[in-house]
């Protein structure tokens, strides 16, 4: 049975400029989600069926969710989104003082991998991973069944610290972008080391307990280590509650998940890429956007394969959540997101 909670409103509703620099029409929103939801229901091309879930959250409230196609709220593979969250977990264990920070040589983690010899491993930083620079030989954007794919061999490889650890350097780290699904499973091997905790537990202790999230599954290899670079399973709902950490700057309720200060970092785009035009920060995806009026804001995302989106308009106070299985088909969100809410941010 589908579950929906959609809260139209009769009149137009502006949110205050004094609160916030830039405002929707909050009957334009509704009308977009309406329009939305009505063409993910009944339009027949393949990509509307492949839709799963669709969140909208604005202004401290969950204002319509559902769900399609007899997906029902249930553990959904984040697929890459698991990075972004890594990140949360990198930014915890620094707050708390288990880790000095982002700074950190990462020999000094796994003495056992690297060689004073070899000067560009050796001078590999937790940033350098954070930022996917870390300037490894990888090859990921290629097709999963070619042999060449490192993603792939790392999965199948049944250790994948080792795999990820293990890679030969191609440039010097912090130069260049490139995308690498091993640099958060190194992320998540230092958390480990640093807390003396497994990545699921240490993720219980300080970010899902607080955040009430209770059903969720790891990927993990042979040897129990989580594969921190696209194996977690989580709700659609609780995916969007890391969103709301996020716009809320890392608070929860009235509590200080994370630093504001990490919230700041994690966010700024560091690297230009050529995944449309978006710049990347820690594991977190930032686009800039010029609205109709002339405004600059930015539009961060947690992003994984298939269409699994978490879109984030901080200066709006809105957040809109996507799972879908569109992975070789287009996919519904950003569509969305060009075509109807870009024209009606003020």
């Amino acid at each position: 049975m589908k579950r929906i909670r959609i809260y139209l409103f009769s009149i137009i509703v502006t949110i205050s400029a004094n609160a916030f620099s830039q405002h929707i029409e909050v009957a334009k929103l509704d009308s977009a989600i309406t329009f939305a939801d009505k063409l993910i229901e009944t339009d027949p091309r393949e990509f509307f069926k492949n839709v799963e879930s669709f969140i909208v959250w604005s202004q401290g409230n969950i204002i319509s969710e559902k769900y399609y196609h007899g997906y029902k709220d249930t553990l959904h593979h984040t697929q890459s989104q698991t990075k972004s969250i890594v990140s949360l977990l990198m930014g915890i264990a620094i707050d708390k003082g288990f880790i000095k920070s982002e700074n950190v040589p990462v020999f000094s983690y796994f003495p056992e991998y690297f060689n004073a010899d070899d000067k560009l491993k050796y001078s590999l930083t937790i940033r350098d991973l954070l930022t996917m620079s870390a300037g490894f030989e990888w090859e990921e954007m290629i097709p999963s069944n070619d042999p060449r794919n490192d993603n792939m061999n790392m999965y199948n490889s049944g250790n994948y610290l080792h795999y990820a650890l293990t890679r030969p350097m191609a440039i010097k780290p912090g130069g260049q972008f490139k995308y690498n699904s091993g640099c958060p499973v190194i992320i998540a091997g230092i958390i480990e080391k640093a807390t003396h905790q497994p990545l699921d537990k240490f993720a219980e202790m300080y970010l899902f307990g607080p955040l009430n999230i209770k059903d969720y599954y790891w990927l993990k290899d042979s040897t129990g280590f989580c594969h921190a670079g696209g194996g977690l399973y989580l709700k659609p709902v609780d995916m969007l509650k890391l969103g709301v950490l996020v716009q809320n700057k890392g608070k929860w309720e009235d509590k200080q998940v994370i630093s504001e200060q990490w919230i700041t970092k994690m966010t700024q785009a560091y690297f230009v890429t050529s995944f449309d035009n978006s710049g990347y920060g820690f594991f977190w995806w930032i686009k800039e956007i010029h609205t109709k009026n002339g405004n600059i804001t930015k539009m961060i995302s947690a992003e994984g394969a298939g269409g699994q989106k978490l879109y984030l308009f901080m200066d709006y106070e809105l957040i809109i959540a996507f799972t879908e299985h569109n992975y070789n088909t287009p996919q519904v969100s950003p569509i969305f997101i060009k075509q109807s809410i870009l024209p009606i941010l003020q």
